[in-house]
C-alpha cells in the first residue's frame, strides 16, 4: 500500500521540525550548563583573587612589623619596623708606627702598635633617647680602679630638641676643642699640648645644645672631677665636683659669602675642687716629660704631690675653615692648688700651667675642610681614575709649666718646665673610612736633662693606617 506523497512530505516536515526543537533544547540545555559553570568559574576567580589580596596585606603587616637589619659605609644597623628603636655596630681601628730618632739611650724604642681598637654601639629608644658605649683594646690601656681606659664612652643623651638636651653617663669633658673633635678626624695622629692639660673624658650631667640653627652652641655640666689630661668612671679620692662650661659661636654660619661662613669662636672653662693623684704630662711621641714627686710621702726623702684643692682651666678656642683650608687655634691655663707631703713636712703652692696651639691644614685634592669627617670627592678605585683625597697638616704648639714648682714640687732633672713642639704630616683619604698618615714631629725641651726622654729633643716619625665604619 503506497503512502501519499503530500502524507509523506508533512511527515518528514514534522520530523524535521521535532528534531530542531529537541536540538534547540538540547543548546539551550547546554547552554545553561555552560552558563552555570562559567558562573561558578567566576565565583572560584574572585575568591582567588580576594585570597591573594588578604595574603598580600598580611604580608604587608607582617613586612611592617619585622625589624629591619643593614650593612653598609656607617656600619651594621638594626632598627624596628616603628623606627622607635635603632642600634648600630661599628668600630675605629688605628694601626700606629712610631720611630724615633737620634734619641738618647734609654728613650722610647721604635714600634708598632695598636693605637685605638674600639667597637662602638649606639642608636635611639623611644625616638627621643640616644644612647652610646664605645670600648677601647688599644695598645697601653690597663684595667684600673676606675677603669678609665676600656670603657671610652658610655652615656644616654635625652634628645628633647636640638636647642636642648641631658645627657648623662661617661663622655668628653666640653672644654677643649681639639679634645672634642673626634679621633679619626684628627689632622694630626695625636693632639697637641692643650688637651695634655685639658680633662678628657669623665662621668656626670650636663645640658647642651645647638640653637639658633646650630649658629650659637652650648655644654654645661658636672662632673665628678679630673686632674689635667685624665679619664675616668667614678670618683675615688675626693667627693666634689667639677663644673664645666663651654659656647661656641658661628656666626656667619647662614652667610653667602663663603670666607665668612667657617669662622667659628667660642670659649670653655672648669671649675672645682680636687683632692688625690696627679698625672704626669707626655710628649707627642706618647714619652714622659714631666711629672710631680711620687713618694709615698712618709718620710723627707719620699716627698709625694698630690691637688690640694681649687683648680680651675680656662680656653679661648677658635677655628677658621674656608674650601679647602682650615686653621685650628686654642690656648689653655690650668691653674691647680698643689700639696707637697714628705714626712711631718706640709707645703703647698699654686700652679699655672699652659699650652697652646696653630694648627693648618690644607686638601691639594679640592675637598671642603672641615672640622668633622672628611669625604674625598674621588674616592680611590682601581682603573676608574679615583685617587682619593690628599691632605697636607702643620702644627705648632706649646706648654710652659709654672717655675715655681721646681724642684720642691717636680725635679728639673727628670721634668721638663717648657716643650716648643712642631710637626708636619700627610694624610691620604683612600675614601670616608680608609686613611694613611704620616707625620713628623719635632720637640725641644728645657730642663730634664737627665731624662732619656728629654735628654734630647724628641724627634719622631708617626704612621697611621685608619679604619673608620
Amino acid at each position: 500500500m503506497s503512502i501519499p506523497i503530500r502524507y509523506s512530505a508533512g511527515l518528514f516536515a514534522s520530523t524535521i521540525v521535532s528534531l530542531a526543537v529537541l536540538a534547540a533544547d538540547d543548546t539551550e540545555a547546554q547552554l545553561r550548563q555552560l552558563r552555570e559553570q562559567l558562573s561558578a568559574l567566576d565565583q572560584k576567580i574572585r575568591t582567588l583573587e580576594r585570597q591573594r589580596e588578604v595574603d598580600q596585606e598580611i604580608a604587608v603587616d607582617k613586612a611592617k612589623a619585622q625589624p629591619l637589619a643593614t650593612i653598609d659605609d656607617k656600619g651594621f644597623t638594626i632598627r624596628s619596623a616603628d623606627t622607635n628603636f635603632t642600634m648600630r655596630i661599628h668600630g675605629v681601628f688605628q694601626g700606629d708606627g712610631r720611630f724615633y730618632f737620634d734619641h738618647a739611650a734609654g728613650a722610647a724604642n721604635d714600634t708598632f702598635l695598636a693605637r685605638r681598637v674600639r667597637p662602638i654601639f649606639d642608636g635611639t629608644v623611644y625616638r627621643l633617647f640616644d644612647y652610646r658605649l664605645m670600648l677601647d683594646f688599644g695598645s697601653g690601656l690597663n684595667s684600673a680602679a676606675a677603669n678609665v681606659g676600656f670603657v671610652q664612652d658610655a652615656y644616654v643623651n635625652m634628645n628633647i630638641d636640638p636647642a636642648f638636651q641631658i645627657r648623662v653617663g661617661k663622655d668628653k669633658v666640653p672644654l677643649s676643642l681639639e679634645r672634642l673633635q673626634s679621633d679619626v678626624d684628627l689632622g694630626l695622629p695625636e693632639r697637641g699640648f692643650p688637651s695634655v692639660i685639658a680633662p678628657n673624658r669623665d662621668t656626670g650631667i650636663q645640658f647642651r645644645g645647638e640653637p639658633w640653627g646650630g649658629k650659637f652652641e652650648y655644654q654645661l655640666g658636672v662632673f665628678n672631677g679630673l686632674s689635667d689630661g685624665g679619664s675616668g668612671d667614678f670618683e675615688t679620692t675626693d667627693s666634689g665636683k667639677d663644673v664645666v662650661a663651654r659656647v661656641f659661636f658661628q656666626p656667619f654660619r647662614d652667610q653667602r659669602a663663603k670666607w665668612l661662613k667657617g669662622i667659628g669662636l667660642g670659649v670653655g672653662g672648669s671649675y672645682g675642687d680636687q683632692r688625690g693623684a696627679v698625672r704626669s704630662y707626655v710628649s707627642t711621641g706618647q714619652q714622659t716629660i714631666f711629672s710631680y714627686l711620687n713618694g709615698n710621702g712618709s718620710t723627707p726623702l719620699t716627698p709625694q704631690v698630690t691637688a690640694g684643692g681649687e683648680h680651675w682651666r680656662v680656653e679661648p678656642q677658635a677655628w677658621y675653615y674656608w674650601g679647602s683650608l682650615g686653621i685650628l687655634g686654642e690656648y689653655i691655663v690650668s691653674d691647680q692648688k698643689l700639696q707637697r707631703t714628705a714626712g711631718t713636712s706640709v707645703l703647698q703652692t699654686r700652679a699655672d700651667n699652659r699650652g697652646w696651639q696653630i694648627q693648618g691644614s690644607w686638601f691639594f685634592t679640592g675637598e671642603e675642610n672641615t672640622f668633622r669627617t672628611v669625604n674625598p670627592l674621588r674616592p680611590f678605585t682601581l682603573g676608574d681614575g679615583g685617587w682619593g683625597a690628599l691632605q697636607a697638616v702643620a702644627r705648632i704648639n706649646q706648654l710652659t709649666l709654672d717655675n715655681q714648682l721646681f724642684p720642691v714640687f717636680a725635679n728639673p732633672d727628670t721634668s721638663v718646665s717648657k716643650a716648643s713642639e712642631w710637626s708636619v704630616g700627610i694624610n691620604w683619604y683612600l675614601n670616608r673610612l680608609v686613611r694613611v698618615s704620616a707625620d713628623y714631629s719635632q720637640t725641644h725641651y728645657e730642663g730634664g736633662a737627665k731624662n732619656p726622654a728629654t735628654a734630647k729633643d724628641e724627634k719622631v716619625l708617626i704612621s697611621r693606617v685608619q679604619l673608620s665604619f
